[in-house]
């Protein structure tokens, strides 16, 4: 975005709303708060997101200056990922809204989350209790 797109915004919602659009991108941003990684590494992190997905979510985290890019001059190349000052100022709002995720599937289910935190969250337990829950909604 150049600079003139963010005054056209009416509120900084609308602003975190374009810049977090995209299925991965809060994923993205959490394993990146851990650890500078390579795009392999992601990828195995994230197995559910195709390539083409996660390079274009990547790109447009860059480009919102939220993931910083470093290309490294040697065969083969090397391109580590990892957050920028304002993307590690992000990283509250992340914690924030995971605590509020343990509360809320707490609330939601029998689940104690202790598979969850143990397994760093990726636990398909809270997977099928967020998809019957979506099933009920309709």
């Amino acid at each position: 975005m150049a600079d003139d797109e963010y005054g056209s915004y009416i509120c900084p919602v609308s602003a975190i709303q374009n810049i977090l659009t995209g299925k991965w991108k809060l994923s993205i941003l959490w394993i990146l708060s851990k650890n500078t990684l390579r795009f392999n590494e992601l990828q195995r992190l994230l197995p559910d997101v195709s390539r083409g997905v996660l390079t274009q979510q990547l790109k447009e985290l860059e480009h919102n200056k939220m993931v910083h890019r470093e290309v490294y001059k040697e065969v083969p190349p090397k391109v580590e990922y990892s957050l920028t000052e304002i993307g590690e100022s992000f990283i509250p709002v992340m914690t924030s809204i995971a605590e509020w995720g343990v509360a809320y599937l707490k609330e939601l289910s029998n689940c104690d989350m202790t598979i969850c935190i143990a397994s760093k969250f990726n636990c398909p337990k809270c997977y099928e209790i967020l998809l019957s829950a979506d099933s009920k909604q309709d």
